[in-house]
């Protein structure tokens, strides 16, 4: 969503300043230190000695207009082999970049020995995961014991704000960030997650420098039930507009204007294809049904062309960007009179939004609100329906622009754990050669349904036995399937959230273990992987799930002819986390013996999407025990 942020600078004819750019007076040491690093510092993968980031507003002359300058000089010891895979190669991203000023780099080994990067080698790499353009170097001779070191400068395309993220994956001694701009502009910067604030000063020429260093910083872990990414220490500046703009009011105007008010007469032709459509597939939502017309009828294109932004370009090429697509729902919701709101918004993974600073990270996503009903579509997502919002959006706060401009920041809503619960039911027999035989049927809603539908949407085209193998039979290499049937597939069912349902049966001969004449069922094994967090280090980050949700278990085993169970007290669990009197999570298990059959019900809730620290040792106490119960056998002893 960048390409919603603008520049608002009025030129001044007054209070001009000119001064070099930076990057000239920035460049590597002619002959490169070997630093030293602590013991404690070797042991680690990789260690960033230094890493600098300098950004420069610059204009040349009175009358000229402004460029953007970045610059990034890192200096980085690598330890191991798995730093070397972590740094052997180099990828600046070229988005939003006009020019490639330079880009040198070289490497020291731990003889001393200097290879420089040949130029020839940088590679250019195009829309790299829909992130955009990417140059790629490799860096040769990068070893255990050696000592990398690069320098880029960037001209990028004129931006009233930006971001840097300085917390990386590996630890960093230091990270020291400069903002250079001339006094004709006014810049204010805010740090994250414990970056030192700013300190600026007035230099000569007038010209304002601000400066942080922070040191010691160590690596972001990259942690499960987390968003360590969001979590990382980064920067956000903003150029104030001369006028006191208000920039989220400004944002509302461009919003309104590039999509909402659309000539009707442009859009004649995707009414009328719609209308066409409908009466051919009625559906009781009509909100749905324009999901349905819009996935069916047009593409969207993953890059950057303006072209696929014009409404002509749409209705000729069937072919859209993610603001095209936008502009058809739109026309279609304003045609029909429907009260939208659209919403603006960050993927909470990789940033929390902030309504108080205006940033390029709160404006990655845009979502299309229905306050009479309460739900979301997300119109770049060719498989939306109206639900609440994706996952990755749940409880951030968005700007909800509405067509009165009565506009707000908002929460987005979090379903309650009802919302996504998994049902199973699971019926096991053992034949007289020991292979268990086990029918389960399984009903899903939520998140948990949505999910597979979007799976089994994808492996129909490309394998339908990758399906059944991934959500049928995960873990057992020996299964043989002898039914599965499926029900509820399509997306039509995501509103009302009607269960996904899955019926299947399968042998498995690795679920028995024969133990001198008595015989082992690897129960827990039927439920799959289950995660687990035994080999976690000391936690970094306070708890965040991907939304509450929900599990019912009930197994109905059938105790073989001539032998009896032993051991079934420990299949009884009962860990939970209680706060404020209320459960936040919690898995406990139980079973009864009902004529030849053991019946066991097994409960894993989460009701919580984030969970503090503090509590962080009794949540894995819960996940530690869903996983120790996926462990569990049972012995049948011969009579």
């Amino acid at each position: 969503m960048t390409n919603y942020i603008k520049l608002i600078i009025v030129s001044l004819f007054f209070n001009y300043s000119s001064f070099a750019q930076l990057y000239k007076s920035h460049d590597w040491e002619k002959t490169p230190t070997i630093f030293e690093i602590s013991e404690e510092d070797k042991k680690l993968a990789s260690v960033a000695i230094k890493e600098k980031t300098l950004i420069q507003y610059y204009r040349a002359g009175l009358g000229k207009s402004y460029k953007l300058y970045e610059t990034k000089h890192s200096i980085i010891q690598v330890n191991s082999e798995k730093g070397v895979k972590r740094h052997n190669r180099v990828y600046i991203p070229t988005r939003n970049v006009l020019k490639v000023i330079d880009i040198k780099a070289r490497v020291i080994a731990e003889d001393g020995s200097i290879k420089l990067l040949n130029k020839k080698n940088i590679k250019e790499l195009k829309n790299v995961k829909n992130y955009g353009n990417f140059k790629i170097f490799a860096l040769e001779g990068v070893t255990k014991n050696s000592q990398l070191e690069f320098i880029y400068t960037l001209e990028k395309r004129i931006s009233g704000v930006g971001t840097i993220v300085v917390q990386k994956e590996y630890k960093v001694k230091e990270s020291e960030v400069i903002i250079r701009n001339p006094s004709s502009l006014e810049l204010e910067i805010k740090s994250y997650n414990n970056f030192p604030e700013f300190e600026e000063q007035k230099t000569e020429e007038n010209k304002y420098e601000s400066t942080a260093i922070a040191t010691e910083i160590k690596a972001m872990t990259k942690e499960r039930s987390a968003t360590p990414n969001a979590n990382k220490m980064k920067v956000a500046y903003m150029v104030k507009s001369q006028y006191n703009i208000d920039m989220w009011e400004d944002l509302e105007d461009n919003i309104l204007n590039k999509f909402t008010k659309i000539n009707p007469r442009k859009v004649k032709k995707i009414i009328s294809d719609f209308e066409n459509y409908k009466t051919k597939n009625e559906n009781t939502e009509i909100i749905n049904t324009i999901c349905n017309y819009v996935n069916s009828t047009f593409n969207i294109v993953r890059n950057n062309d303006p072209i696929y932004d014009q409404i002509s370009t749409i209705i000729y090429k069937k072919q859209a960007s993610n603001q095209g697509i936008i502009k058809v729902y739109t026309s279609l919701l304003n045609h029909y009179k429907i009260l939208y709101q659209i919403v603006l918004t960050s993927n909470r993974y990789n940033h929390k939004f902030d309504q108080y600073f205006y940033s390029n990270f709160n404006l990655q996503q845009t979502l299309i609100y229905f306050p009479e009903i309460g739900k979301y579509i997300q119109p770049d997502n060719v498989n939306t329906q109206l639900d609440y919002a994706p996952h990755q959006y749940i409880s951030n706060k968005g700007f909800f622009i509405s067509l009165d401009k009565f506009s707000e920041f908002k929460t987005i809503k979090v379903p309650e754990s009802d919302h996504t619960v998994t049902d199973r039911k699971i019926v096991v027999s053992i034949d007289d050669q020991n292979t268990a035989i086990v029918k389960t049927s399984q009903k899903l809603t939520g998140y948990k349904a949505h999910n597979q539908r979007e799976a089994y949407k994808y492996f129909l085209k490309k394998d339908l036995n990758e399906f059944k193998n991934i959500f049928a039979i995960s873990g057992f290499e020996d299964a043989e399937i002898i039914t599965f049937n499926i029900k509820n597939e399509d997306f039509d069912h995501v509103t009302k959230n009607t269960p996904f349902m899955m019926d299947w049966s399968y042998t498995a001969e690795s679920l028995t273990e024969e133990v001198g004449n008595d015989l082992l069922l690897n129960i827990g094994k039927v439920i799959g992987t289950q995660n687990e967090f035994y080999q976690e280090v000391a936690r970094v980050n306070p708890v965040e799930i991907e939304y509450p949700n929900k599990y019912n278990y009930i197994f109905e085993i059938l105790i073989p002819k001539g032998f009896e169970p032993e051991g079934l007290e420990s299949l009884n669990i009962d860990k939970k986390l209680v706060i404020d009197g209320k459960e936040i999570c919690l898995f406990k298990s139980n079973f009864e013996i009902i004529e030849n059959k053991i019946i066991i019900r097994a409960q894993e809730d989460y009701n919580k999407l984030k969970i503090a620290i503090e509590y962080y040792e009794d949540y894995k106490d819960v996940v530690n025990s869903a996983f120790d119960f996926s462990k569990k056998s049972i012995l049948f002893q011969k009579i």
